[in-house]
């Protein structure tokens, strides 16, 4: 069974730290495609697919990204 957080996981490929990690890239530009922010996040840290994957369900759930297919966009609270 697949589970989302495990305490035999490495802390670096958590969906927190992905996250913050997804949040870094964000920061200049207000939208990314998935495909670049995979490319990205795989070869600078040796992340899967499947934590990256999580750290964008985990910024979603906390209101802080939005898709708009293939994009990953950035909320901002100015705009509400």
């Amino acid at each position: 069974m697949l589970k989302l957080f495990s305490k035999d996981e490495r802390i670096e490929k958590s969906a927190p730290i992905v996250g913050s990690y997804i949040l870094k890239l964000l920061e200049d530009r207000n939208c990314i495609s998935i495909f670049e922010l995979a490319k990205n996040l795989r070869k600078n840290r040796l992340i899967g697919v499947r934590s990256i994957y999580y750290g964008m369900i985990f910024l979603y759930t906390l209101d802080l990204i939005d898709f708009n297919e293939p994009y990953v966009i950035l909320k901002n609270d100015k705009n509400k």
